[in-house]
């Protein structure tokens, strides 16, 4: 594995920490949140380019925000599982399920 995809999640999740207890960042926290799963489903597909970009567009919020990184981090995974509950699936709808975020306009607009 290239060892610039590898540091990739870590990227991810160091950056990714922006809007813990500050409550006027809904705006924020939603587009974080939309990069932080299409960076997810990117990095399950293999595509780090993707997930990097994502991830890109959203580091000058992330760059003004502060707050606690590791419970943020958690807070962003929990809600992603629960969103994707990709355990409830079969591998088929799992697939679809993973495809079809990635090909979502969000997405598609996040990887560009």
């Amino acid at each position: 594995m290239p060892q610039s995809s590898s540091r990739l999640p870590r990227f991810v999740m160091l950056s990714v920490f922006a809007c813990a207890g500050m409550t006027a960042c809904s705006g924020d926290e939603s587009r974080i949140y939309d990069a932080y799963k299409c960076a997810n489903v990117a990095q399950i597909l293999g595509r780090h380019e993707q997930a990097g970009a994502a991830v890109m567009k959203v580091k000058p919020l992330l760059d003004q925000k502060t707050g606690n990184p590791g419970q943020y981090m958690m807070g962003l995974r929990d809600k992603f599982t629960d969103d994707m509950a990709l355990y409830k699936l079969s591998p088929r709808g799992q697939a679809e399920k993973i495809s079809d975020i990635y090909e979502s306009g969000t997405c598609q607009k996040l990887y560009q």
